[in-house]
């Protein structure tokens, strides 16, 4: 295992803890580079982007642009094909099939003989008490996944439970789940009941009872013996280092979501007991995912896009690498950047034939 990658799963678990409201602070963050690891051909790369809107990717490019290929096609070059890239708040109506054939020709707009194609999964909001604004054309998620990597792909579903566009499960081979989502964010603004339309609480009570229902999504998938990744705008800076100048915590309630989401998906004992990746290999690095507009960059800044993994991934060393895209050119149209992980296919998958095998033999094999 690279020595970035030998840090303590203790300490991660100490870096996610809620901190204290006050503490001294650092100076906020400069450009980066998500530097990417070389290309390995086992190795699958899983990007996230809360987009905002797909609009600006879909474009047609100046004539000075090579290739005149859409945003979403450079994008996808620049980062040499990854297998995945699951996109937030894609702002597409369910109705509207003309967007959604869009976004998977700008994915593949210009592609030569040699060069990969995409795939897009889609889950839009059909919630029509909580999810109306704009026509429709609010929150959603889409997958990108490349074609010649799609025969690993057993199943794309989404749950009963999301009726907002919220959620894409993708279960692959290798007993690997990478889960997209746009999670809750916590507001006061009534929630309605879907079925009556009924208020029944607030958008708050609706983002914890979200959280409960993905870790229960997840504890299932564990016991199973699956490997899960979490993956996307999660709507929590975990812990204090991840929000500048500081973490929000007015109203309370803000405070009572982040130690919700850090009980369930890191530290209680009968929780999801996963890894922050990010804060697992870069340790007290200070990068941020996501800049609102208004202040000037980086005066206001948040680690909210978030990739979490069950801690089999990271104690069988299949994690390779993880970054925040956060370099100029990446930052693009959104008021968020890329993320992305790489995770060791082959290793997994060797690791799945030593399980099988010692389950039919009863003999212990070592895959390391």
């Amino acid at each position: 295992m690279p020595p970035a990658l030998k840090r303590s799963l203790s300490s991660t678990s100490r870096s996610i803890s809620p901190p204290p409201i006050r503490r001294k602070i650092s100076p906020g963050p400069g450009p980066g580079t998500g530097t990417e690891p070389a290309h390995v051909a086992d190795h699958v790369r899983i990007f996230s982007w809360n987009v905002n809107g797909v609009g600006p990717l879909l474009q047609k490019q100046l004539s000075f642009s090579p290739g005149g290929l859409s945003p979403l096609r450079l994008f996808l070059r620049r980062h040499r094909w990854p297998q995945f890239l699951c996109l937030q708040e894609v702002k597409i109506s369910a109705k509207d099939t003309a967007t959604q054939r869009q976004l998977l020709h700008a994915a593949n707009q210009g592609h030569g003989l040699d060069d990969p194609t995409y795939n897009v999964h889609f889950s839009l909001p059909r919630d029509k008490y909580n999810a109306t604004g704009f026509g429709g054309k609010v929150q959603g998620v889409a997958t990108l996944i490349r074609e010649d990597f799609a025969p690993q792909v057993r199943v794309t579903r989404r749950p009963d439970w999301d009726l907002e566009g919220r959620v894409l499960i993708h279960e692959l081979e290798a007993d690997v789940v990478v889960i997209n989502g746009y999670w809750v964010n916590g507001t006061s603004n009534p929630y309605r009941d879907p079925q009556t339309g009924q208020v029944a609480g607030t958008r708050h009570d609706h983002k914890l009872r979200f959280h409960q229902r993905m870790l229960e999504e997840v504890i299932r998938l564990q016991e199973q013996g699956r490997h899960v990744i979490l993956i996307g705008d999660m709507n929590i800076a975990p812990a204090r280092i991840d929000g500048y100048p500081n973490l929000r915590t007015s109203p309370l309630q803000h405070v009572k979501n982040r130690a919700d989401f850090n009980a369930k998906f890191f530290t209680d004992e009968n929780g999801m007991r996963g890894i922050d990746i990010f804060r697992h290999i870069h340790g007290d690095t200070r990068k941020y995912t996501y800049y609102p507009r208004g202040p000037r960059w980086g005066e206001s800044c948040d680690r909210v896009d978030l990739i979490v993994v069950s801690r089999s991934l990271v104690e069988d060393g299949c994690i390779t690498g993880t970054d925040i895209c956060d370099s100029p050119l990446d930052r693009g149209h959104s008021d968020h950047v890329p993320l992305w992980i790489s995770v060791d296919f082959a290793k997994l998958q060797s690791r799945q034939r030593a399980v099988k095998f010692e389950g039919r033999t009863g003999v212990r094999t070592d895959s390391h």
